[in-house]
């Protein structure tokens, strides 16, 4: 409806302010009068008749308007509900607690997750967080009944495992929507078992596609703001079709053991098919693989390496006897292109994907930036080795070496002692350790948290506070900013810092400090409940 203009004689009033003898309102907005003047009775005044009839006609048809604009329902999920749910299942796990104190085994505990039958013999698709260290696994369906589950397999780079069931019939299944399915906008149903409470629905969109959380090299996340609890773990995100979009895996909050907040992130369906099928028949569907950890040049990081037209994806990392190693490729090159087709991957990620699933013993010619001279290298793709393995949780204390300061990048730095190296899994890694971070820095801005480790400076190798208070003086009169190799939880990265100066923070930065989940932001898994159902 069309509002009058406003005038002396009319004002706006919320409906809450609405007392009990004030009109009723119309099309939302309540109209009151606040001063008229007094007219003989059965007189309209100056305003002539054709004008009151126009009022009233106005009137009509905005009336008549309302049922119809009323009458449009929300979508509603029940029919795909109906026939999602009986292949959800909830999945209970018993673990034994480590002792904070001592290391030692504490007390067993009882938490949640959830899980979807994506096979009619029982086989069933989770996050492997939901299952890790479990000693026992408990499966219920849908119609009640509980049925204990073993583990198939895990997979080492991607937060999910498969498990099976012996239901003695066969069950109803959900199948993967294909790569693309969903766009932002899109509706979405989360279906889990959040905090344990039971089979839940929560509704919600898509707000964002191949989210970036630095989880592993083929991060490929769904955003969505459907609400998504701890105990969610696992649960399919489902779209209008009734088809899996993703595995809801994490959630971001400020809190650790918050709740959701609109910002929960699944497993894309397109990652999903490709790990399950590998997990399920490794010699069926190998993983191409070439050895090599990647991240996308960014005009920063093109300055500190002197690229005049910075792009491609810089290499932070080369695994051991990888095909890329022996090729000749090394941290600090730049792969500009990917072969000769048209088709050029758009990011890190998409490269790595794209390696994922070629074939075994292709040639892939990887056009190189180094030191200013582009070449061509060919390197083959390999099977992915050991992409089944995981590693368990380690047990820290706290690390007592007195740290040095660093100077200009607001680190305080320390050598690695062997309890900081047991404290953060940093295995037999070498270079300095970031204990504390100035929290006004750049450093600060860029992710940067205690327990990273930096391993190169301007592509030289450090392995003390010293060599890092060396390079950085050597390099801040001559460069705006400093290239750092910079070992964190869950990878390489290098980062570019500037030598002096205050930063401003830009999104791709906090970002990255959220999915790392320190200070203010935390990138909690949703694991299987911070609370005992």
């Amino acid at each position: 409806m069309v509002l009058p203009p406003r005038s002396s004689s009319t004002r706006l009033v919320r409906l809450g302010d609405r007392s009990d003898s004030a009109p009723a309102p119309i099309g939302g907005v309540l109209l009151l009068p606040v001063a008229r003047s007094a007219r003989p009775r059965g007189q309209l005044g100056a305003a002539p008749r054709g004008l009151a009839w126009a009022l009233l006609l106005v009137l009509a048809v905005g009336w008549s308007v309302r049922p119809a604009m009323a009458s449009s329902p929300a979508m509603s999920w029940a029919a795909i509900a109906r026939k999602v749910v009986p292949a959800v299942v909830n999945i209970s796990v018993l673990s034994i607690a480590k002792d904070g104190k001592t290391g030692g085994l504490g007390e067993r505990q009882e938490e949640v997750g959830s899980g979807f039958i994506v096979d009619p013999s029982g086989v069933i698709v989770t996050n492997k967080h939901v299952i890790a260290g479990a000693f026992r696994i408990t499966v219920t369906l849908a119609d009640g009944r509980e049925l204990p589950a073993k583990l198939i397999a895990a997979a080492g780079l991607v937060d999910l495992a498969v498990l099976k069931i012996d239901a003695g019939h066969p069950l109803p299944v959900l199948k993967l929507a294909p790569s693309g399915a969903v766009k932002p906008g899109d509706p979405v149903l989360a279906v889990g078992n959040p905090l344990g409470v039971g089979m839940s629905l929560s509704a919600g969109i898509v707000s964002g596609v191949n989210r970036d959380l630095m989880k592993s090299p083929i991060d490929d996340y769904v955003q969505t703001d459907a609400a998504i609890n701890h105990g969610n773990s696992g649960g399919p995100l489902i779209d209008t079709k009734g088809e899996v979009v993703g595995v809801d895996t994490i959630l971001l909050t400020n809190v650790a053991n918050e709740g959701s907040n609109g910002l929960g992130f699944a497993i894309s369906s397109t990652v999903v098919g490709y790990v399950v099928h590998h997990l399920l028949d490794p010699n069926a569907a190998p993983v191409g693989w070439i050895g090599t950890s990647l991240q996308d040049v960014t005009p920063d990081l093109g300055d500190a390496f002197g690229m005049k037209h910075p792009r491609g994806f810089l290499i932070t990392g080369l695994d051991k006897d990888s095909p890329a190693r022996q090729a000749g490729l090394q941290t600090g090159d730049v792969i500009l292109s990917c072969g000769t087709g048209p088709d050029q991957p758009t990011n890190a990620r998409a490269l790595m994907r794209d390696v994922a699933i070629m074939p075994i013993g292709k040639l892939l010619q990887l056009e190189i930036w180094r030191h200013g001279k582009v070449s061509s290298v060919p390197v083959p793709v390999r099977a992915w080795p050991d992409l089944m393995e995981s590693r368990g949780p380690i047990v820290a204390t706290a690390d007592t070496e007195l740290p040095l300061p660093s100077p200009d990048l607001g680190l305080l730095l320390s050598r690695i002692s062997p309890v900081a190296r047991r404290q953060y899994k940093l295995g037999n890694a070498k270079g300095v350790l970031v204990v504390a971070v100035d929290t006004e820095s750049e450093a600060y801005v860029h992710g940067l948290a205690p327990g990273d480790l930096i391993e190169k400076v301007q592509g030289e190798a450090v392995s003390s506070p010293a060599d890092v208070y060396r390079i950085v003086h050597t390099m801040a009169s001559r460069d705006q900013f400093i290239a750092l190799l910079v070992r964190w939880p869950h990878g390489v990265r290098w980062v570019a810092l500037r030598s002096g100066g205050e930063a401003e923070p830009d999104s791709a930065a906090m970002e990255a400090r959220a999915a790392q989940g320190s200070r203010g932001t935390a990138a909690a898994p949703l694991s299987r409940g911070s609370i005992a159902p």
